[in-house]
């Protein structure tokens, strides 16, 4: 029986805007990360927007103008709640500040710097009208994206606070020129209790008008976004908004609003007839020009499907995702080709399991089509237990991992009680270097914080780590050993001497091991070099032997001929023993991993090529002695985790970590009988792991596995 604690990735899609031409979406992912994704044909790709200059998080974003080239406009609310604009270029993009509403006092809601846009055309001008909610959630406008705009408070009670906002164009009045109508979801003081009003513009002075209506639901309870409007046209042509938001509790209907100015009607469109709750609801867009009374369409998620219905008709289930797979919640639909003979009802929504979903409805069916998450994890770093916290009982610990884009994550968890909090972005080592591949983590114990190395493999060949000290955090280049040498991969830190700082060995494309360390206040790269003869097939891992002549670094590696080498100090440089193949006629093929089980004793664990498991226990003074491990299951090795402590407390093996061809963990001890293994069941039972990298955090044996979606789990022996 194993624990799994599942920390999901950084691209983990948290909301989604979308474009009334179903060829864009807005994401943002869990962490604070702004991506398109974008459709030419039918094909559909990922583009990385990032965060605004100033800021290291997106907190929404709503589309402004999709351009027959392709061109994008978008405004885009960052951490600190100030408003960008932000125009997607051939092959890049440029941002522009457009300020953003004044503090007004120390409250800043988790759910501040929502934004939403109505945009009016006239002749051939466009007008885009901005309102976004500032840290103590009171909303603001703006008039325009020209970068020499004024933002303007639109609520006077300092007692009112908003929630959702949604916004639409109306006429006041027949013939009326169109205007903007702010609908938001407000409460009053400390009062948990929404209600929904309209702001509407009279004589240069926005007033909100209490449209009247039941009480909605947004709050605890709810599932959704809240509140949706667009705009649509009555049997005369005259231009009216129409809202829609979530009522009633414990059984939620679907209440919506139509009207303008002052003069509003409610509809009450019930619920689909399941017993199941419902979830998310959102009225289509009609685009920009809508038709002569056109009935409003709402989606709606009830249980696990996806239900529709237009204002006069009854509510139709569209099912839910292929094999029910996963569960949706709409958050923007939109209708398409309106003037063909059967209108299509494009939706994009996020699942349960934060995935982007879209899918398409007419008098045919439903098509679904699940979108892989942007920013894939592609490597585990490593991880460390960070210093005690007031908050819990047990020291949190921190997971290291590096995205598609070179870019280096942090996700701080506490291993005993199964929490996590959001990710952290540290960027890249520079602008023009991502990292390449982890090597390893190495944290001083007891320091607050603790001074901590994230090394990584830069794109230009270098050794870099992330470093944190008392004066803060940076990336540091230790360079390649020598000029025009690339390092191709590292293995772990390791502890030498005061274990104040850490030593890292890496194999250079020179076919050499290479060892970086501190001596005084420099560092240096010290040759270690390669068994003679022979070409490095695989490096295994380091480790720190004790010896009479004090502390001997270690480094283990598999050969071309499928022997496993060990180098040692020897006085100023290294020498190479030969700890040879376990048997005559069985070569190592890859290594799993190092790990010391008595202060002069190591047990080195490497693959057969007859995908078994061996591990040889090794002296520097003694004979190398082969033990066989055999397979999980009676099943070849398929992936690598490594090697960690068995038992802290009792250090007579090590433990071994392997992934079978069920894409499941196994492991085994170093200290148990001959292929005696246990099975790190998934949780969910379906997990199915790519790959990891074992750790130790704290006293516990880990593993840091991405599954096949890419997602980041920590995984242990079962508590107690």
């Amino acid at each position: 029986m194993a624990n799994w604690i599942r920390l999901g990735t950084p691209g983990e899609v948290v909301w989604a805007r979308a474009s009334s031409e179903a060829t864009a979406i807005v994401v943002g992912t869990a962490g604070g990360q702004l991506y398109l994704r974008r459709r030419t044909g039918p094909a559909w790709r990922w583009e990385r927007v990032g965060t605004p200059p100033t800021t290291d998080e997106v907190r929404d974003a709503t589309l402004l103008t999709v351009e027959a080239s392709g061109t994008l406009t978008l405004a885009v609310v960052g951490g600190d709640t100030q408003v960008w604009l932000y125009r997607s270029e051939a092959t890049s993009g440029s941002w522009v500040d457009l300020g953003g509403p004044t503090r007004d006092s120390d409250l800043d809601f988790v759910d501040a710097g929502k934004i939403v846009n109505s945009t009016t055309r006239r002749d051939t001008t466009t007008r885009h009208t901005l309102v976004v909610t500032s840290p103590s959630q009171r909303p603001w406008i703006r008039v325009g994206v020209d970068p020499d705009g004024t933002w303007f408070p639109i609520m006077s009670d300092p007692d009112l606070f908003v929630g959702p906002l949604a916004s639409a164009i109306a006429s006041v009045a027949p013939a009326a020129e169109p205007q903007q109508h702010i609908f938001a979801l407000v409460r009053h003081g400390d009062s948990p209790d929404f209600a929904l009003r309209v702001a509407v513009r009279e004589n240069s002075v926005w007033k909100w008008i209490d449209p009247g209506g039941p009480q909605p639901s947004f709050g605890f309870f709810t599932f959704g976004p809240g509140l949706s409007a667009t705009s649509i046209r009555d049997s005369s042509g005259r231009l009216e908004a129409c809202a829609i938001v979530e009522t009633g509790f414990p059984e939620t209907t679907i209440g919506m609003v139509i009207g303008s100015g002052h003069d509003w009607r409610w509809c009450d469109l019930g619920r689909p007839s399941v017993a199941q709750e419902v979830g998310a609801a959102v009225v289509a867009g009609k685009g920009p020009d809508p038709q002569p009374d056109e009935e409003p369409v709402v989606v709606c998620r009830a249980g696990h499907n996806i239900w529709t219905r237009s204002l006069n008709g009854t509510w139709t289930d569209r099912g839910t995702t292929p094999d029910d797979v996963a569960v949706v919640s709409p958050t923007a639909a939109f209708e398409v080709d309106a003037t063909a003979p059967q209108r299509r009802l494009w939706t994009a929504g996020v699942s349960w399991s934060s995935d982007l979903w879209t899918f398409e409805s007419d008098d045919a069916g439903t098509s679904w089509q699940k979108h892989p998450g942007p920013g894939s994890v592609t490597d585990v770093v490593g991880a460390f237990t960070d210093a005690p916290d007031d908050a819990s009982a047990q020291p949190p610990s921190v997971v290291f991992v590096v995205d598609e884009h070179g870019d280096l994550w942090g996700c701080r968890l506490w291993v005993g009680e199964g929490g996590a909090q959001p990710w952290n972005h540290h960027g890249r080592p520079a602008a023009a270097v991502t990292s390449k591949a982890g090597v390893g983590v190495f944290a001083v114990a007891g320091a607050s914080p603790p001074a901590t190395w994230v090394f990584v493999v830069g794109s230009d060949g270098h050794l870099w780590a992330w470093t944190v000290d008392a004066a803060g955090s940076s990336w540091v280049d230790h360079g390649a050993p020598t000029p025009g040498t690339s390092i191709e991969c590292g293995v772990a830190p390791i502890a030498v001497g005061a274990a104040e700082v850490p030593t890292v060995h890496v194999l250079a494309d020179d076919g050499r091991i290479w060892m970086r360390s501190r001596s005084g206040p420099e560092w240096c790269w010290t040759d270690v070099g390669a068994p003679q003869g022979r070409q490095i097939f695989g490096f295994v891992g380091a480790e720190v032997l004790a010896a009479a002549a004090g502390q001997l670094p270690v480094a283990v590696v598999v050969t071309d001929n499928g022997h496993l080498w060990i180098s040692l100090p020897d006085g100023a440089s290294f020498r190479w023993r030969d700890l040879g193949t376990p048997t005559p006629t069985e070569k190592i093929s890859a290594g799993i991993g190092v790990g010391v089980v008595t202060p002069a004793t190591v047990d080195i664990v490497a693959v057969g090529l007859s995908r078994q498991v061996w591990t040889v226990r090794w002296t520097p003074d003694g004979e190398p002695h082969w033990t066989a491990r055999g397979c999980p299951a009676d099943a070849p090795i398929q992936q690598i985790i490594g090697t960690m402590r068995d038992d802290p407390g009792n250090p007579a093996g090590c433990l071994v970590a392997v992934i079978v061809h069920d894409k499941e963990v196994w492991v085994t001890s170093t200290a148990s009988p001959d292929g005696e293994w246990s099975h790190w069941d998934g949780d969910p039972p379906f997990t199915k792991v790519l790959c990891g990298k074992a750790v130790v955090l704290g006293t516990m044996p880990c593993g840091v596995l991405l599954d096949e979606s890419r997602r980041v789990h920590v995984v242990t022996r079962a508590f107690g």
